[in-house]
């Protein structure tokens, strides 16, 4: 099946319950909120690529599939103005933290105002971003954040982890690496270059790994089999470093057409069957990565 990309996102709209339950205080470590647009509008350049998909939409998926708590990341279709993100989190009953886009010019008081609000880290990507990434300015941010005990999310695509080798060596905070960290199933499984830097730093101790939008990953069908072999190697070269998303609300849309997360929920047995490792996955490391309660 060829892996190609429709820029129009959503999810299945009809979540369905999933038969694993997922177990008291588990996380989503992965997620968006679009707009409503007209009380937090996108980006011009971003609009006609963005769809709405409010915080009300995410806590009725949420309820539906027993996620207790979650983290959003903050999209680029809202630039830095992390106004969407704030609210979500602000209105919510849940336990709810946040990953933030900022500038290099955000002042340090700023900062200090996002990690009381419950933000924890900063995503960049080379993807999103619109280039490669500035290591040398990711460093100076690094020594910024790390007082607060922040970590950074790292968004990369088709192995492309390989060329910033060098900065995941010199990081001065922790980092994250989402939606397998760019590990291409179909480039060599678990025996490539990139799956072996990828574990080296979840052996470290400095980095973690989500699985998360295995819809994306993978280059099959559901249950995306290539990209959940993956998965369940990076288990368990590192149980107490990964970490679970769902990727809603989807913003790409795959050949299979929208997921339905009940479905995602029902695969994390196929990578981690034993009982004590999905605790882990699911509550206890993302409650000590994102300071949960």
């Amino acid at each position: 099946m060829t892996n190609k990309w429709d820029p129009r996102g959503g999810p299945d709209p009809d979540t369905r319950a999933p038969r694993f339950s997922l177990p008291p205080g588990a996380c989503d470590c992965h997620v968006h909120v679009y707009g409503p647009a007209d009380r937090f509008p996108f980006l011009p350049e971003k609009a006609a690529r963005s769809f709405e998909a409010p915080k009300e939409a995410l806590e009725a998926m949420h309820a539906k599939i027993g996620a207790d708590r979650c983290v959003i990341v903050h999209i680029p279709a809202h630039g830095t103005d992390m106004a969407v993100t704030l609210d979500a989190m602000a209105t919510s009953h849940r336990h709810i933290r946040a990953v933030a886009l900022v500038h290099e010019s955000i002042t340090d008081a700023r900062l200090e105002e996002l990690h009381g609000a419950g933000v924890r880290g900063i995503r960049y990507s080379p993807t999103l971003d619109g280039g490669a990434l500035d290591s040398d300015a990711i460093r100076r941010m690094g020594s910024r954040i790390a007082p607060l005990g922040w970590h950074f999310l790292l968004h990369f695509k088709d192995n492309a982890i390989l060329d910033y080798a060098d900065l995941l060596d010199g990081l001065p905070v922790p980092f994250v690496l989402d939606h397998f960290g760019g590990i291409d199933p179909a480039t060599g499984g678990t025996g490539q270059d990139s799956f072996r830097l990828v574990a080296s730093h979840l052996r470290d101790g400095n980095g973690w790994i989500k699985i998360s939008a295995i819809e994306k990953v993978s280059h099959q069908p559901y249950p995306f089999t290539d990209a959940a072999e993956i998965a369940k190697a990076l288990v368990s070269e590192a149980p107490d470093r990964v970490l679970w998303g769902t990727d809603w609300p989807h913003p790409s849309v795959g050949p299979q057409g929208p997921t339905n997360d009940g479905d995602l929920v029902d695969l994390i047995p196929a990578y981690a069957p034993d009982p004590a490792i999905q605790h882990k996955i699911l509550v206890d490391n993302p409650a000590k990565l994102y300071g949960f309660d």
